[in-house]
């Protein structure tokens, strides 16, 4: 473990410190850049995701004993401040994040250090759990973690397997997306085809759209992120939330609906107005 530095953010634990760079993978497993050899701890237990600028996000990823957050399990993604008190496994550590992360410190850290930021055409998932709330009501806190939890990792995987990045953790959702450059159409569609099969799990239900488009790109270097930025990102965003009313499972913008053409089968259900966009948008179902 390295001493923290002046500025960002870390964990302590028995006077030992671990600088947090980017994201942070905790877990029994080798793989996990924090790594925990106890039987308590999960293979891949939890992950503490950057998001924004500075925000630091606290994420179970189904582990069988649970992540702890100031005494109360975690259900669904967390934001963390300094001096939270996080469990897992038996060990506790403390996050710090000394300078807080206000919109001035935001656009000052962002000004000082930002890349350049490029207009890039990439693959843009968005995916979101039904019925979230009547869920959360009615399972008891172990089922409820384990049930989310296991569904973040479940996305996860199928994501990282098909060479795509989850971009932020949404309380109940994720935001998923591959530069054209790191993706083919076949990955698409084998992404496609894994969450599908996902979807016939019995819980939790969830729906998913793709859309292709621009994405503003940058990131804080010194923080080790890549945001996501946009019109784009907002019409992805508004398509699932298109997508859950019409109660659609699954849904292709326009563009993704093109580009996939020949790959996937799909059949258009409308054209749509979209809230905040003028012209209607073609919506694709699979």
């Amino acid at each position: 473990m390295n001493p923290p530095e002046e500025e960002g953010a870390w964990l302590e634990a028995n006077g030992e410190h671990h600088a947090l760079h980017g994201n942070c993978s905790v877990g029994r497993a080798a793989a996990n850049t924090l790594v925990l050899d106890s039987p308590k701890v999960s293979r891949m237990h939890a992950l503490i995701q950057l998001q924004n600028i500075g925000e630091f996000w606290l994420v179970d990823l189904g582990s069988s004993n649970g992540t702890f957050l100031n005494k109360r399990r975690v259900h669904q993604p967390v934001r963390l401040h300094d001096q939270d008190k996080i469990l897992i496994g038996g060990r506790q550590f403390i996050f710090r994040q000394p300078e807080e992360i206000s919109p001035d410190y935001q656009t000052t850290i962002a000004e000082r250090t930002i890349q350049e930021i490029e207009n890039a055409p990439c693959w843009l998932l968005v995916a979101d759990i039904v019925g979230f709330t009547a869920l959360s009501r009615s399972l008891v806190s172990e089922r409820l973690a384990a049930l989310i939890g296991g569904w973040f990792a479940a996305c996860k995987k199928i994501i990282e397997e098909h060479d795509g990045t989850i971009n932020k953790y949404l309380g109940d959702g994720i935001l998923a997306y591959w530069h054209e450059s790191d993706a083919t159409p076949e990955g698409i569609t084998a992404t496609i085809t894994a969450l599908k099969k996902a979807q016939a799990l019995a819980e939790p239900r969830f729906r998913f759209v793709v859309h292709f488009g621009l994405a503003a790109i940058g990131g804080v270097t010194s923080l080790g992120e890549e945001s996501l930025m946009g019109v784009e990102v907002n019409v992805a965003f508004r398509l699932e939330k298109l997508a859950a009313s019409l109660g659609e499972a699954c849904g292709l913008s326009d563009a993704a609906s093109s580009k996939l053409e020949g790959f996937i089968s799909s059949r258009r259900l409308g054209d749509y107005e979209l809230k905040g966009f003028v012209r209607k948008r073609a919506f694709f179902i699979v």
